[in-house]
């Protein structure tokens, strides 16, 4: 994998309002600034969560999704500490992801994981960055990562995933290609793979999809529900509530 620019605090919030794929692992911390993670009601997307429990360090279920015709989880097992800012607060000393392919097609990993702000600023969200026929099933943020995060009980992580093309274009220096759009410039296929999930083919004929992870959906109705109610438009992100 080619090193690309390192991940601020600035350009990971960057990252996650314009959403440009990087493709290689955050090595830099979130910076001085204290980031805490607080109890606030009236998400309603928080109805349709899961929970963390900080108590355990087993591999607990964060999100599933489905890509490449390919069902899969993504875990976490979390190493906790005891916060500056009281007993109802705790620090994160260490998070090891890993990705569980359950029915592959071509089997996904996790190509980095970038730790920002959410989109209101009041919460946290693992940006989980993955590719198919990835060599890297787990990744792993170490405690100079998250020196910076303190968890009230009963606060909300939110995670999302964001899919890399399975081979993108790099220039002379080794730095990602982007178009004018902010995605990835990438190639269709390796002469023995094919992305379907970013092209569609037909013979000689190949166009690259639109990125439907980006598409507004509208605010109909069916029986009564809204589709700003549900947890995500698709298996994109999910909520899950801290406990200790």
């Amino acid at each position: 994998m080619k090193t690309i620019t390192k991940v601020t605090l600035l350009s990971s919030l960057a990252l996650f309002f314009l959403t440009p794929l990087f493709l290689t692992a955050q090595t830099d911390t979130m910076g001085d600034g204290l980031m805490v993670v607080r109890k606030i009601a009236g998400n309603p997307m928080e109805a349709y969560s899961s929970t963390l429990d900080l108590n355990d360090n087993r591999k607990q279920l964060i999100m599933a999704g489905q890509n490449y015709q390919t069902n899969y989880g993504i875990y976490a097992s979390i190493e906790i500490g005891d916060s500056s800012l009281g007993e109802n607060y705790k620090t994160f000393k260490s998070v090891e992801f890993e990705i569980v392919n359950y029915k592959p097609t071509y089997f996904i990993g996790i190509d980095s994981v970038v730790v920002a702000p959410n989109k209101m600023k009041d919460g946290l969200t693992f940006l989980i960055y993955t590719k198919a026929m990835s060599d890297n099933v787990s990744y792993s943020l170490n405690n100079e990562q998250l020196k910076n995060l303190h968890f009230e009980n009963g606060g909300y992580i939110h995670s999302k995933r964001i899919l890399n093309p399975m081979f993108p274009r790099f220039d002379a220096a080794g730095k990602p290609i982007l178009m004018n759009d902010g995605r990835l410039d990438a190639l269709p296929d390796n002469g023995k793979a094919f992305d379907f999930e970013f092209f569609y083919k037909d013979g000689r004929h190949v166009v690259r999809k639109e990125d439907y992870d980006k598409e507004v959906i509208s605010d109909q109705k069916y029986k009564g529900e809204q589709v700003f109610n549900m947890p995500g438009k698709r298996c994109v992100q999910s909520f899950n509530k801290v406990v200790f």
